[in-house]
């Protein structure tokens, strides 16, 4: 198997994505901001990308200021990842208006171990971790999950056990901030409460109380750590950062990061990093982001996805001007108001088409006349989209949401997320992929590709991988499609005889329309009978 020389940074080091856990913290009782205030009466203008922005935006902020930042937490092992990362979308939820009192850091850390099929985060709890980790658990709806819910859980959790139904929001559109200027960091951390990031942590860089951190150009590369950011200063004096070496920024101003290590310094946990630091946003640590949306959960949403995963690898092996990429549902479950459309994509400035494309014997069609175009526009930003279609009816059947990307005058990507494997820089795997056939598609030169045959064809690669692709439905009333019709196609025929034997023998499971139709003798139970049932409707069809 085979990567492309733009594979993402874990496959060429992994080490730059190794995380920090802390020793000798000592604690103290100082307050950082004692003052609670409303961020919904606090103002400033819109931010735009021009050169007189800075004015938009105060020259000090803090969220810590505005009570939407949970305290900070003192972490077990090299999770650092894991308490950033959920410490960024609790406080986006706070500021939202929503409750976030304590996500379980020890759910996200077992969920991102290896699954008993050998799949999955190939990692212990006590191992490092990567953004990529996060930014799966958090876009699959796989949590935050409530310390007090996750504790009343009399099994003990593994990773192939789902507890989905136990979070009660989920990230719906993710930006990546690599290669963003300082001014459209600011303007997320207003937006969005805090962000997260990474950098190159080494005590040699430390102030003398562990309040202010500097690394400066050209300094080897340490270990990384991930740390959320609620503010900055631009008026932070640049002598507070004076360390061992002498060396200070040339400018003053800092950001205001939220640490895992407990209350280990006179700021409660929190410090100051220098605007200058040589390694805080820089390439060696992707990737760094902020949440943009969340969408409460209730029974009436359900996000339909093949993986869970998220982008492990940007999909940039077909040098096309635009390439089709499809994932296939089973929209019979009794969510058929299709609400929006998620995908992650670094394609950022490229054009982009969706559609929904039906479905035939389990196969998305090729016939471009019987697509439906549901939104068009611009990419705005790397990371993952959340693209409105307005409730379109989906039919009660299989189908596929497709995601076309074009390059243009702005653009030279086509790109789009893929759940692939991933190798560590020794060659051993660090991630394995669970893609299934019939599961994504690639449509090109009027062809309609299952994507682990594209795979095998193309890069003789047996593990292939999933896009990112996924459908926000909403709960519509359930009712018969076509009475015998159990595999969704709109007709009857022997395969719906061989799919209910499958089904009522225990070698399948049925979704709620399928049971629907399965009843063939209406007497609301299903069993060999509507067996015998379905042979006679068929015998008498033909």
């Amino acid at each position: 198997m085979k990567k492309s020389p733009a594979i993402k940074a874990i496959t060429i080091s992994i080490s730059a994505f190794m995380l920090f856990s802390a020793v000798g913290i000592t604690a103290n009782a100082a307050e950082i901001d004692s003052n609670t205030k409303s961020l919904k009466n606090f103002q400033i203008n819109t931010y735009s990308n021009s050169d007189d922005t800075q004015a938009d935006l105060p020259t000090s902020f803090s969220s810590v200021d505005y009570n939407i930042v949970n305290p900070p937490k003192d972490q077990r092992y090299n999770d650092c990842w894991i308490y950033s990362s959920l410490s960024v979308l609790e406080t986006k939820l706070l500021k939202s208006g929503f409750t976030a009192n304590n996500f379980s850091t020890e759910h996200m850390n077992l969920w991102a171990t290896t699954k008993s099929n050998g799949k999955g985060w190939l990692r212990s709890i006590t191992s490092d971790g990567y953004a990529f980790t996060a930014l799966g658990y958090l876009s699959s709806w796989q949590g935050g999950i409530e310390q007090s819910d996750y504790d009343t859980l009399v099994e003990k959790y593994t990773p192939d056990k789902d507890l989905s139904a136990f979070v009660n929001y989920g990230a719906t559109a993710i930006k990546y901030l690599d290669n963003c200027s300082r001014e459209e960091i600011k303007q997320e951390i207003m937006d969005n409460g805090s962000i997260y990031a990474a950098y190159s942590h080494s005590t040699f860089y430390e102030n003398s109380d562990r309040t202010a951190y500097f690394c400066p150009k050209g300094s080897p590369k340490a270990t990384g750590h991930a740390i959320s950011i609620v503010g900055w200063d631009d008026d932070f004096a640049k002598e507070n950062f004076k360390t061992a070496n002498g060396i200070l920024p040339e400018n003053n101003g800092a950001w205001l990061v939220k640490n895992s290590w407990g209350n280990y310094n006179s700021l409660n946990g929190y410090f100051w990093m220098s605007y200058e630091d040589a390694y805080l946003f820089s390439s060696t640590f992707r990737y760094n982001y902020a949440i943009e949306d969340v969408t409460p959960i209730t029974d009436d949403i359900k996000l339909m996805q093949n993986e869970i995963y998220g982008a492990t690898y940007e999909f940039n092996y077909i040098d096309y001007d635009s390439v089709t990429y499809l994932n296939l549902f089973n929209f019979s479950e009794g969510y058929n108001k299709l609400d929006s459309v998620m995908f992650e994509s670094t394609a950022k400035n490229s054009d982009y088409e969706i559609y929904y494309v039906p479905a035939e014997n389990k196969t998305p069609v090729s016939d471009e006349s019987k697509w439906t175009l549901l939104s068009t526009g611009t990419v705005p930003y790397s990371g993952y989209l959340n693209i409105d279609t307005n409730d379109l009816d989906l039919p009660v059947t299989y189908g596929a949401i497709a995601v076309k990307i074009s390059k243009n005058e702005a653009s030279d990507k086509n790109t789009i997320g893929v759940g692939e494997w991933l190798n560590k820089s020794n060659g051993q795997f660090a991630f394995i992929n669970e893609t299934k056939k019939g599961e994504s598609y690639i449509y090109k030169d009027g062809k309609m590709t299952d994507i682990l045959d594209w795979y095998k064809a193309e890069r003789d690669d047996d593990l292939g991988g999933t896009f990112v692709i996924k459908a926000i439905t909403n709960k519509t009333e359930l009712a018969v499609t076509m009475l015998g019709d159990i595999d969704l196609n709109n007709k009857l025929d022997v395969l719906d005889v061989t799919d209910l034997q499958m089904a009522i023998s225990g070698g399948s499971n049925l979704t709620a329309v399928q049971k629907l139709n399965a009843d063939t003798d209406q007497n609301n139970e299903i069993n060999v009978n509507d067996v015998t049932q379905l042979q006679i409707m068929i015998s008498d069809k033909n």
